[in-house]
């Protein structure tokens, strides 16, 4: 795919496949996603995107390298991170400290905080897209396919994303902006304190319609030993309505720091 020798496929879903490769001139492993678009106008936006999304710096973003066209393909060309995701942590209740599990959700504000101040929205925060690699920093992943809020190529009525993790904006089919990505994090914050989805549902249109309309089970219910403060936190990031959410992650972080620091 372009100049990068194929290893090995690690990954494949219902937008495309993801390799592991090797850059030759540089000598480095990367990431490659490759993607299957056949709508032309999605195809240009997300070049572009990619194009934007390639311009984060910094430790809790993984690195957009290189991007361009494979066979009429888009590509993306990424720093190549081995870890767990939280996903996986999830799955396999890997247990996590309460602090560890707060530290880890202070870098994840702290990244989306830096990527909504450049004008980016990730609009697909969940947990199989937030790594812990093997150094222990939070890492997260796909920035590629995000909305590039000033770019005017949202299109109203294209969702994007995944239902569980949906704001009830995006399930709407409404504009979105970073408070989508907060709304998400909340999902995520939920998740990992539970393990618990707080939007589980057997079909898409039963899970779309809990985002919509529906409170999730309080936390409270499933752990009844967390700080109460902890479940104000999360209920506020989730809140229906975004004006009556965190307008700014780092507003969030600094909530979840002030609690990690008691």
């Amino acid at each position: 795919i372009g100049r990068y020798d194929i290893v090995d496929r690690i990954g494949y879903g219902g937008m495309g496949m993801v390799f592991r490769g090797h850059d030759p001139h540089i000598g480095r492993a990367v990431a490659i996603k490759l993607l299957r678009i056949g709508d032309e106008d999605l195809h240009d936006r997300f070049l572009r995107e990619a194009q934007s999304a390639g311009g984060l710096k910094h430790p809790n973003i993984v690195t957009i390298y290189d991007f361009g066209e494979h066979e009429g393909s888009p590509f993306i060309v990424m720093e190549y991170v081995e870890g767990t995701t939280l996903a996986e942590y999830i799955k396999q209740n890997i247990p996590l400290t309460l602090a560890r599990k707060l530290e880890l959700l202070e870098e994840l504000a702290a990244g989306l905080e830096y990527a909504h101040n450049k004008g980016v929205v990730h609009r697909d925060v969940k947990p199989a897209n937030v790594m812990v690699d093997r150094e222990g920093i939070l890492r997260i992943l796909d920035f590629g396919i995000a909305r590039v809020t000033d770019s005017g190529l949202t299109q109203t009525g294209m969702i994007m994303g995944t239902p569980n993790y949906m704001s009830p904006e995006q399930v709407e089919g409404k504009s979105s902006d970073r408070r989508s990505d907060i709304f998400s994090s909340g999902l995520v914050m939920y998740e990992l304190l539970s393990y618990h989805q707080a939007f589980p549902g057997d079909t898409m249109h039963q899970v779309m319609n809990a985002i919509v309309r529906h409170a999730p089970v309080p936390l409270r219910t499933l752990a009844p030993d967390l700080d109460p403060a902890l479940e104000t936190i999360v209920n506020r990031a989730i809140e229906k309505d975004p004006a009556r959410r965190y307008q700014t992650m780092a507003a969030m972080g600094t909530h979840i720091a002030r609690l990690r620091s008691k």
